[in-house]
């Protein structure tokens, strides 16, 4: 009887231990958050000059002046985003394993912040690299403006041009907003029927930064068919790296200036044309 009973403690512990082992691995929190191949979204929905018409024509005056609304043209911006998650234990080891994805401290991520409070925070830096990305690009493109209650307001309404980033928060998304920019104020198609990614934190004065995540970006626009990769030359040797890796047929260019990129754009888009 007593054996009985020691049998029965046994089975006891150790469906008590392997509930608690499922418990740790599937429900209890971590601290830990997961860096992971995110979104590819074409640019052109959501930059746009506001003197579009409904149905996305432009008045005659823009027209004549070159501007396009890119409408019909088969080539795209498109803009990366890393995805971040927090895991249960089970999904950070998983994680751990999986050469896409990176595993960090919420605390490392966060700093010190709730979870809201961060979200809040990288919508509040697109928000001002958006104003940024636009002066980038009419300082480019040689379009008079002002600067008006920290908003980029250029002299003639033609040229004002609205972006919309909906959920997509940090300042990384500031190249690819002023390329786009750039190719509705230009005559031609700066895409060159180009499937184009491109990632980068800008200045005023068309400088590009460095950005987190470049190897989560670069499996997404591999894996999105990007013809081109266009990234901060401080993020070219691991951008690089990757597309290796994945045996990508992505072209991946270092730049350091908006006009750097431009003219990447334009290189090779000649040399596909060679042959």
């Amino acid at each position: 009887m007593e054996e009985k009973g020691a049998v029965a403690r046994r089975m006891l512990a150790s469906a008590g231990t392997t509930a608690l082992a499922m418990w740790l691995l599937l429900y209890a929190p971590t601290p830990y958050v997961v860096y992971e191949p995110g979104i590819v979204v074409p640019v052109r929905q959501l930059v746009k000059l506001q003197n579009a018409g409904g149905d996305g024509s432009l008045p005659p005056d823009a027209a004549e002046s070159g501007q396009t609304d890119n409408e019909g043209m088969t080539g795209s911006f498109v803009l990366t985003a890393v995805r971040l998650t927090g895991p249960n234990l089970w999904g950070v080891i998983k994680a751990g394993v999986d050469r896409d994805k990176d595993v960090r401290l919420k605390r490392e991520v966060f700093g010190g912040q709730s979870k809201k409070q961060y979200v809040d925070r990288i919508h509040a830096v697109m928000s001002s690299s958006q104003e940024t990305a636009l002066q980038a690009a009419y300082e480019f493109a040689s379009v008079p403006y002002h600067i008006v209650e920290g908003k980029i307001v250029p002299e003639h309404k033609k040229n004002a041009v609205t972006i919309q980033a909906d959920e997509i928060g940090g300042p990384s998304a500031g190249l690819v907003f002023a390329l786009q920019t750039i190719d509705l104020l230009t005559e031609g198609d700066l895409t060159h029927d180009l499937r184009i990614a491109a990632t980068g934190t800008i200045d005023s004065q068309g400088g590009i930064g460095a950005i987190g995540g470049v190897k989560q970006k670069t499996v997404s626009v591999s894996q999105g068919g990007a013809d081109l990769f266009l990234v901060p030359k401080g993020n070219e040797e691991q951008a690089k790296k990757t597309a290796k890796r994945l045996r990508s047929d992505t072209v991946i260019i270092g730049v350091g200036t908006i006009a750097e990129a431009v003219q990447a754009i334009d290189s090779y888009a000649a040399k596909g044309r060679q042959g």
